[in-house]
């Protein structure tokens, strides 16, 4: 199955049990707590070697949510080859109100302080996203929908980079990472029918 096709096969599943990613992963009959990951245990995707967590932030730093009306996003991080007890963020996604994506984007290594791995190692992850591996309906939406949109990852990973190196120029390397003034690096909004060739 095309990632196309496991993405509306999910969107459709989800329509029918009247549910979102959000609502599937949150306490429903607790408050949201700001900072907290959700689920507990985090998104394992059937030990594929992803994981992922969602969160929101408290209003007092709405200042990194530059997505309009983002309610929380998702931190996707994929296992290193090499390093097995190793993960990197790939990518994040912010999600809106009604539990539907607003955009993609990349954060500097402070934000998640994961392994870091330059573009053209997590590029070469984006080929083999296993969307069709999960049982979890949100883990299947989150990879078919990450599979689906692996050119704009890719490019937003360069990006991310290429503004990194440009700072690098004036701050030592490992100065810059930690550089708590940058917090956003690329982004891109989505746009679910252009994605799906929907007219």
């Amino acid at each position: 199955m095309a990632a196309a096709e496991s993405l509306v096969t999910c969107l459709f599943e989800m329509a029918e049990a009247r549910t979102n990613p959000v609502l599937e992963i949150i306490d429903k009959d607790k408050p949201l707590e700001e900072n907290k990951k959700y689920p507990a245990k985090l998104l394992q995707f059937n030990q594929t070697g992803w994981r992922a967590y969602y969160h929101c932030h408290p209003a007092a730093r709405a200042g990194n949510h530059r997505f309009k009306g983002e309610h929380g996003h998702f931190h996707i991080f994929v296992r290193i080859q090499n390093k097995p007890e190793k993960w990197s963020h790939v990518i994040a996604l912010a999600m809106d109100n009604m539990g539907q994506p607003l955009g993609w984007f990349t954060v500097n290594h402070w934000v998640t302080g994961e392994e870091w791995e330059s573009a053209r190692v997590l590029t070469g992850y984006l080929n083999n996203i296993p969307y069709d591996k999960p049982e979890s309906l949100v883990e299947r939406w989150l990879l078919s929908l990450l599979g689906l949109s692996c050119d704009t990852v890719s490019t937003l990973i360069h990006e991310r980079d290429n503004i990194l190196n440009q700072h690098e120029i004036t701050i030592k390397e490992q100065e810059v990472k930690q550089n708590k003034a940058l917090y956003l690096l690329s982004e891109t909004p989505i746009n679910l029918k252009q994605l799906l060739n929907i007219k």
